[in-house]
């Protein structure tokens, strides 16, 4: 079973990572183990079952500097252009981005408070807080300051157009014309199908997040910063995700250490 689950037991018969097999070994563990407590069985079946073996390390695409701008470009006045120069610019995860409210946001100080998480259950938003309950703030730069702005400033014209009919009562950062928030899943298609028109190589709206590790990592900035701006609960964990992205070249820590003792 746990075989078949790992084979083909994603949507449309796709395959999913051990990590979700593991989890759902769990969880069925869990719940035989009452089922024992309870005498309603002898013995815990899922004890002793074997996983399917983990083959390295799982493997993200990831998009350049270049090719994010390449993206960016082809979706153009897109309604959720705003939306995905976020997720780029900040490493946000779907969640994070859809629990997103206006009062998290600082625009005056460059500021975005990642305050809680949203996900999908059925047709509802189910919101609790961020992943490893890891609230942060994240910094973003003026051309991110400058998109939300404006981006403000067109919820603002259709708030005022909708009035009394105008959904969206919590300021949520993004919503449709009526003021109705997004669903997550429906960011995940429609993510999938603006990527068509860049040209380049198809990426997960979460390999968008391992995009921004790994510019920011290879271009040298400190894992326990890149850490604090993911969200990550230790930068141990960075360090696991993106090793092989960090470069390894120790000659410009000769080169630093040299200029900084010797004076070379």
């Amino acid at each position: 079973m746990w075989r078949d689950l790992h084979a083909t037991g994603g949507r449309g018969g796709k395959p999913v990572s051990v990590r979700t097999v593991e989890f759902a070994r769990a969880v069925l563990r869990r719940a035989m183990n009452d089922a024992v407590v309870d005498r309603l069985i002898e013995v815990n079946p899922v004890t002793g079952s074997k996983l399917p073996k983990r083959d390295g390390k799982p493997r993200h695409t990831t998009w350049t500097g270049e090719q994010v701008q390449t993206f960016l470009a082809a979706a153009g006045e897109a309604r959720w252009a705003p939306l995905w120069e976020l997720a780029a610019g900040t490493g946000m995860r779907r969640g994070e981005l859809m629990g997103l409210r206006w009062a998290d946001v600082d625009l005056e100080g460059g500021i975005v408070a990642v305050e809680r998480s949203t996900t999908q259950l059925g047709k509802d938003r189910v919101t609790t807080t961020p992943k490893n309950h890891e609230r942060r703030r994240v910094a973003i730069d003026p051309h991110l300051v400058a998109t939300l702005r404006s981006w403000r400033k067109v919820q603002a014209e259709e708030r005022l157009a909708w009035g009394a009919a105008y959904e969206d009562t919590e300021g949520w950062v993004f919503t449709w014309e009526n003021g109705r928030p997004l669903l997550p899943d429906y960011v995940t298609k429609v993510w999938i199908k603006t990527q068509e028109a860049s040209g380049l190589p198809l990426v997960t709206l979460h390999e968008l997040r391992h995009t921004h590790a790994t510019i920011l990592l290879r271009a040298g900035v400190p894992v326990h910063i890149v850490s604090k701006r993911l969200g990550h609960k230790d930068p141990s964990v960075t360090l696991d995700v993106y090793a092989d992205v960090i470069p390894d070249d120790d000659t410009s820590a000769v080169d630093v250490f040299a200029g900084a003792v010797w004076g070379a």
